[in-house]
């Protein structure tokens, strides 16, 4: 019974087992495989060329471009050659450690996800408890997990596996992520933020000592964390320029134009929010979130949020400095706090995009 799913194989120099590897996958009903050579070595390309007498797809990069660039040229051939045509794709490694048995597994919950008409990426989630996970790689998986879930609100027990399988609907979907090398792997998981996820179990099973390490645990887990807190970044870059609007309009409106009136702290808060929520808005709509929601209904929610923002700051400002008489120093500080707060609501309620 041949499986409707397309295997896809990134492979940099890829070990000697790869061949019964692809034999146990069309044992287990998937006929439609497509192997990526990721600028392999010559000396490895005996390898490529078995595949294609079993009668397997090649794709062929001149150079190594990164796990990346592989999968995007995998994804490239499906749209052109197998979209509409199949259930989706099915991302496995090319040393045997994702087994054919938990791909039957996934190419069903391809299935079910077609007959259902939804789009959720469906991910093989490894079990750290086992003997045969690391205590690093237990580590690395539990900080960013706890970072994924915290900015985006949705707990995952695996966030680095790169078992999934994607959706034929969302395949093209894929190519929108310029990351080169395992980053991509995290740009596409957020990147499904909004369609969700299933998460297959899968067992951790044993390094195999013949295949050729290319994953670099702490240069290529340092660049795969700034991509997770790359939305983060660019807010907070947005959020600083309107937070020195904000406090430069704070300073002149207390120090010289409001310093005779009635609770200038509360009159100058309000005033130095305005402008500034108007600068933060049109900033985070382009640059962090992207998108597409109706701008006067993503407006008049953002401005909403950002009066509750300015009443809790000013209020908390102005009955604090009663006690320290430190405004701008409280105000600093409890804007530190709202923050986070800030950027939850507008990713998760004002900002949309498809």
């Amino acid at each position: 019974m041949g499986r409707e799913c397309v295997i896809l194989i990134p492979a940099y120099d890829p070990p000697d087992n790869m061949i019964p590897y692809l034999e146990e996958l069309r044992q287990n009903g998937f006929t439609r495989i497509v192997i990526v050579d990721d600028g392999s070595r010559q000396e490895r390309q005996g390898v490529f060329q078995k595949a294609l007498k079993m009668g397997y797809t090649i794709l062929h990069h001149d150079q190594n471009m990164g796990k990346g660039c592989a999968l995007r040229s995998g994804f490239e051939y499906y749209m052109e050659k197998c979209h509409g045509r199949y259930d989706g794709v099915i991302i496995v490694n090319s040393d045997g450690r994702d087994r054919p048995g938990d791909c039957v597994k996934i190419a069903a919950a391809l299935a079910k996800e077609k007959n259902k008409k939804r789009s959720r990426i469906i991910i093989g989630s490894r079990d750290f408890e086992k003997p045969c996970a690391t205590r690093g790689m237990r580590f690395t998986n539990r900080c960013m997990s706890f970072t994924f879930s915290f900015l985006f609100g949705k707990h995952l027990n695996d966030v680095l596996s790169g078992f999934r399988g994607i959706p034929d609907s969302q395949v093209l979907r894929c190519l929108r992520y310029k990351e080169k090398t395992y980053c991509y792997d995290m740009a596409v998981l957020i990147g499904f933020e909004k369609q969700g996820y299933e998460e297959i179990p899968v067992p951790v099973l044993p390094v195999n000592p013949d295949a050729e390490k290319h994953y670099r645990p702490f240069w290529d887990s340092l660049l795969v964390s700034l991509v997770i807190w790359k939305k983060m970044m660019i807010f907070g870059a947005t959020s600083l320029i309107a937070s020195l609007a904000d406090l430069f309009l704070f300073w002149l409106l207390t120090t010289y134009i409001l310093h005779q009136v009635p609770y200038p702290i509360i009159w100058a808060t309000v005033l130095a929010r305005i402008v500034s929520a108007t600068i933060n808005y049109f900033l985070s709509r382009k640059y962090v979130f992207r998108s597409n929601e109706s701008r006067r209904k993503s407006l008049r929610q953002f401005m909403a949020l950002a009066s509750v923002q300015c009443m809790i700051s000013a209020f908390s400002v102005h009955f604090l400095e009663l006690i320290f008489n430190r405004p701008l120093l409280l105000k600093i500080l409890i804007d530190s706090f709202l923050f986070f707060a800030a950027f939850k609501v507008q990713d998760r309620f004002i900002f949309k995009r498809t």
